[in-house]
This record gives structure tokens, sequence and C-alpha cells, in this order.
């Protein structure tokens, strides 16, 4: 079993005993985060730039580590962050272990019928990458019948299994394109920005970027479906409001992917 799944579970497990999710106790779910003075992150910490180690500190960095501290300072709490893989990370959500979940969750009509959305707070699209001397998929269209290696449970894998393609399930980003390098996948959908984050950091130039989606990728907060959410989610999207008026949501767009991602 990977490490990331052994560290979610753990986490899950403890949690549920510990009640991190702040879901006990009377009040609102906003109520009870601010009672605590904390609000449980969910995140992977381990897709650059959004969420990651930095190589010299090992602090967990990135754009939705950021993004989510300053939600939290603007609620009047502190953000604690529980990490582990993405499907882990979205369950504990729906199941009210932690309170939020900040990983470039893009907004889909699926997720929706299990989590209530926040405003989005930032804009991506979704791209195919494969061997720079592949000559055969230049479309997602392509990947009928093909392998790709993706993330387990996001949408991604999703759009690799619509498209007819067999996913192999990697819990990172770097280990997904290690499978397309070395052959045993054919490619890889993934985040535009993450993408060229892995290309420029990396220096990678024995893979590239072979179709890009004209659907627009939304990110959002999820929180857990319900009524005990609804001011938790006003509050979320009044710092997310907030942000982007007063500019620091474009700083820290700018800071870690060179570029302002936060405008549709």
């Amino acid at each position: 079993m990977r490490k990331s799944l052994v560290i979610i579970l753990a986490l899950l497990m403890v949690c549920a005993l510990a009640g991190c999710g702040s879901n006990s106790g009377a009040g609102s779910h906003l109520e009870r985060i601010k009672a605590a003075g904390k609000i449980t992150v969910a995140t992977e910490g381990a897709w650059a730039p959004f969420t990651y180690h930095d190589e010299t500190t090992n602090e967990l960095v990135g754009f939705d580590v950021e993004v989510a501290k300053e939600i939290a300072k603007r609620i009047g709490v502190e953000a604690e962050f529980a990490e582990g893989n993405f499907d882990g990370g979205l369950t504990g959500v729906s199941q009210g272990t932690f309170d939020m979940m900040a990983n470039g969750v893009d907004v889909t009509a699926d997720r929706q019928q299990t989590f209530d959305f926040t405003d989005p707070y930032a804009y991506d699209h979704a791209v195919v990458v494969a061997k720079a001397d592949n000559g055969d998929i230049a479309s997602f269209d392509d990947l009928a019948g093909r392998t790709t290696a993706n993330s387990v449970g996001s949408t991604y894998a999703q759009m690799g299994e619509d498209h007819g393609a067999t996913v192999v399930n990697v819990p990172t980003l770097g280990e997904t394109m290690e499978l397309v390098e070395n052959g045993t996948a054919d490619a890889t959908i993934n985040a535009n920005t993450s993408v060229q984050d892995y290309f420029n950091t990396t220096g990678n130039t024995s893979l590239k970027v072979v179709a890009t989606d004209e659907e627009t990728t939304n990110y959002a907060i999820p929180l857990k479906k319900g009524e005990d959410n609804d001011t938790l989610r006003e509050a979320i999207n009044k710092a997310i409001a907030d942000m982007k008026a007063d500019g620091t949501l474009s700083e820290i767009s700018v800071k870690y992917f060179g570029s302002d991602i936060t405008k549709e």
C-alpha cells in the first residue's frame, strides 16, 4: 500500500475519534469551527505548485496552501492541514472528518451531488501529455484503447475513462510523468498549470502537451453537503471575494504560477 494511502487512512481513523472536522457540538459548522479556533483542510501535499513540500525546509507550501491559510485567517481561525491522497481527502470531507479541501478540486456535476462548492477561486484547462516523439495521440479522442496514468478519484482519471482509456492510478504528478516517459502509460491528463510547472522545474523535454481541453476548469472549495455548512460556505465566499478585490488572490497566483489564474 502506498505511503499516502496509509497516511490518509490513519488520519481518517484518528480524526474520526478526535472529531477533527469540528462536527460535534451545538451550533452551525462555522460556529463550531470558530469555537475550536481551527479549520481542518485536506490536501495532497504532492501536487506542485498547488500543494507540495519545499525541498529545502520540507514546509507544506503551494497556491492552495496559501489560499486556505488566508481563508482561515479571514474567518478568524487557524488552518490545520491533513495530507493524504486526493480521493481520501474528498471522502474525508464528505464524511465530515475534514472541514474542507484545498487541492485544485474542480467543480463537476457528479461532485455537486455529494458536495456543496464555494465560488470558484481559480481557473485552468486540462491537457494531455505524451512522449515528445509521439505521433499517434493528438486529441482526447485518441486516448481510446490506450493507457493513461492519473491520480485515483481525480477528474482527469474520469476524463481518461470517458475517452475510452484504461487508467492506471498513481498518487503524484511526478509518477504519472514517469509512467508515460518509460512507456508504461501512453499519456496522462492533468492541469495545464501543473504540467507547465513540472516542465519548468524539471527541464524535461522528452514529454509534451499534445492536446488542450477548450472547456475551462473551475477550482473551488468542496464542503460536506447540507444546511449545516450554509454559513461556512458564505464565509468562505466572502473571503474569496475580498481576496479577489484586494489583490491577495492574484498575488498568490503570480507567486506560484508566474501568472494570474484567478480570473476566468
